[in-house]
C-alpha cells in the first residue's frame, strides 16, 4: 500500500499554482487522490491527497516541493496522512448546512464552532462573505457540518439559538440535501 500525504500550498494567487504544484507531483511518480483550493482576497491556498510512490518520503516530497516553489513564492507543507478508519469504527452522520446572517463580530466564528465542538458536530467546509449584494452590511457564513446520527437535531438548534439571541445574529440549519434542491431552485 502506498503512503499517504497532504500537502498544503499557499501564496498570492496567480494563474498556474495548480499546475506547477500538480507538474512537480507527477513528475515524481506521485498521485493527486483529492483536491480543494480556494482564494481568499490574494491569498491561494490549497490542500491536494497524494499517494506517493514506495521509493518517495514525504521528506523527499517536501525537499522537492520546497526547491520548486519556494522560488515561485509558493510555500508548501507536507503532512503524513494517517490510513482511514475502517467502516465498523466510523460513526453515522447527517450532513447538514448552518448559515449566519448577521454583524460583523470579533468571536461569532469562535462562538458558533466552538459549540459545534461541545456537541461533537464535525465542520467539513466553511465559507464567509462579507457585504454580498444580497445583505450589503452583514456576514454570511455557511457551515456544512456531520451531525452524528444519536445527537438530537434539536439539542443543536436549541444550543445555537442561543448563540443567535446572545449575538443578534439570524441561524438557519437545513438538512444538506434541502439545502442544496432550494439552491437549485
Amino acid at each position: 500500500m502506498c503512503a499517504q500525504v497532504a500537502v498544503t500550498v499557499l501564496g498570492t494567487d496567480r494563474p498556474g499554482i495548480v499546475c506547477e504544484v500538480a507538474s512537480l507531483l507527477a513528475d515524481n511518480d506521485c498521485t493527486i487522490d483529492d483536491l480543494t483550493q480556494t482564494v481568499l482576497q490574494d491569498e491561494f491556498a490549497g490542500i491536494f491527497l497524494v499517494s506517493l510512490p514506495q521509493c518517495v518520503t514525504a521528506d523527499q516530497l517536501m525537499e522537492t516541493l520546497s526547491n520548486g516553489l519556494s522560488p515561485l513564492g509558493i510555500h508548501p507543507y507536507v503532512k503524513p496522512v494517517e490510513p482511514k478508519e475502517s467502516p465498523d469504527t466510523i460513526q453515522a452522520v447527517e450532513p447538514f448546512v448552518v448559515v449566519c446572517i448577521g454583524d460583523d463580530q470579533v468571536g461569532l466564528i469562535a462562538a458558533v464552532t466552538c459549540q459545534m465542538k461541545r456537541m461533537q458536530v464535525n465542520i467539513t467546509n466553511i465559507s464567509s462573505v462579507n457585504g454580498s449584494s444580497s445583505f450589503p452590511n452583514q456576514v454570511i457564513t455557511i457551515f456544512e457540518v456531520d451531525v452524528p446520527a444519536d445527537l438530537e437535531l434539536q439539542a443543536l438548534t436549541t444550543a445555537l439559538c442561543r448563540i443567535e439571541e446572545q449575538r443578534k445574529i439570524q441561524i438557519t440549519v437545513q438538512h444538506k440535501k434541502i439545502f442544496e434542491d432550494i439552491c437549485r431552485l
